[in-house]
């Protein structure tokens, strides 16, 4: 995409998403637009972009935000012909609400409920079990932040002495439910990310499908400026 228009909700959150996708985007964007937090109604901005003739639109509205703004796209003809690229919008915790509106959105992250490992079918098997949903990002970050704790008190013999559960944390010894995952200098993951599509499950549901690892065993930005070893 050439001509792509950005826009988030304007607080440090949405700026960092907006900087990220910068940072990965080979192109100059064709307008960034900061909305308020929590805002209900985008018809105005929705107009604004249209009216800029976009080749696609980037987006990071979170929670009840991503919900209002799928909604109002989708109203206003868009979604299905200009294309509605994400992070943190259509989620395990927004698609209930969204359903078939959400079909056609693209998004990127480092977790889908669909990714074909044995742990996340484990995982989301038993999610859906417990809560009837599929498990968003933030589920699957808890449950592995829990096998990443059980896996160092195993090698700690379940004592929580300062140094050695450090030094067993940052081994990192568990399976990941996202995938491969390691940690980098500064202790941030070294980790996939996705291209994640909402599209229909065999039972003709919306769900979210897994095209392609855009970036494989990617570390943050920042890492090379820490002088942490």
């Amino acid at each position: 995409y050439k001509r792509v228009y950005l826009m988030a909700p304007n607080y440090q959150a949405g700026k960092d998403a907006l900087s990220g996708f910068k940072g990965q985007y080979k192109g100059k964007p064709l307008d960034e637009i900061y909305t308020t937090v929590n805002q209900p109604d985008y018809s105005a901005e929705i107009a604004q972009l249209q009216a800029a003739k976009p080749d696609a639109v980037y987006v990071f509205y979170p929670g009840g935000m991503g919900v209002n703004f799928v909604k109002q796209y989708q109203q206003a003809g868009l979604l299905g012909k200009v294309p509605l690229l994400s992070a943190s919008t259509v989620d395990g915790t927004t698609l209930p609400a969204l359903k078939d509106i959400a079909v056609g959105v693209i998004t990127g992250s480092p977790y889908s409920p669909d990714l074909d490992n044995p742990q996340n079918k484990k995982f989301v098997e038993d999610f859906r079990k417990k809560y009837n949903r599929v498990p968003s990002l933030y589920a699957a970050q808890s449950y592995d932040a829990a096998m990443l704790l059980n896996s160092a008190l195993l090698k700690t013999g379940g004592k929580i002495d300062r140094e050695p559960l450090r030094a067993a944390l940052k081994q990192a010894d568990f399976r990941s439910v996202a995938g491969p995952f390691r940690f980098n200098n500064n202790q941030f993951p070294i980790r996939n990310f996705y291209r994640v599509d909402v599209g229909r499950d065999s039972s003709g549901q919306a769900a979210f499908v897994t095209r392609a690892t855009v970036l494989k065993d990617h570390p943050d930005p920042h890492a090379s400026q820490c002088p942490m070893k």
